[in-house]
């Protein structure tokens, strides 16, 4: 614990957390409930659907590799989920990158979940035999909450600042600053305590 009093102070017999890591809490809260979230949702049911019926062509139909048609069938999801977000979710929130730089970035932050997708999925199906349509859903449910908090930090920059009143990189992640240095809440390092 003693690594952590930098960042958290001890206040009436509990912790407090430091008010710029607090703002930066509320805030995804306040996404993670909101008509934005919502809009997400609904953009990533829509293209689970898109690629569970790929999934089933390719599969059933075609009679394509499971796994080959798992990894199609995730990249075009991956694709098409950014292009409605982009132009719906995400409309008022766009950063002053180009439609290419965001997609850029949205691809980027997607490896990350792609690989915990097609891992999931090729575990379920390869390892466990589990249905591949009921193994892709699976897999596609873990991998969303690394969708969205990657979403609202970086690719859409702009969210989180509207929902912190603060520009992230300045006091949203910070433990002190000039306008809180004063705050009882905020823990400063015992070097910098007044006597």
């Amino acid at each position: 614990m003693a690594d952590m009093r930098w960042t958290w102070r001890w206040l009436g017999g509990c912790y407090v957390m430091p008010s710029g890591l607090r703002r930066t809490v509320y805030a995804v809260i306040r996404i993670g409930t909101s008509k934005l979230a919502m809009k997400f949702v609904l953009v990533g049911v829509a293209c689970l659907a898109l690629a569970e019926a790929i999934l089933y062509l390719l599969v059933d139909v075609w009679g394509v590799n499971s796994l080959v048609a798992g990894a199609a069938s995730i990249e075009i999801s991956v694709v098409a989920n950014f292009m409605i977000n982009d132009a719906w979710t995400f409309r008022e929130n766009r950063s002053s990158d180009g439609f290419f730089a965001r997609m850029l970035k949205f691809h980027v932050t997607r490896v990350a979940s792609i690989a915990v997708n097609f891992g999931i999925y090729s575990m379920l199906v390869a390892l466990l035999g589990v249905n591949h349509l009921v193994a892709y859903f699976v897999a596609t449910f873990v991998a969303f909450s690394i969708n969205f908090l990657t979403s609202v930090v970086w690719v859409w920059r702009g969210t989180l600042d509207s929902y912190t009143g603060t520009p992230q990189g300045k006091a949203a992640f910070s433990t002190s600053s000039t306008s809180d240095s004063l705050n009882p809440r905020t823990l400063r390092p015992r070097s910098m305590r007044a006597k």
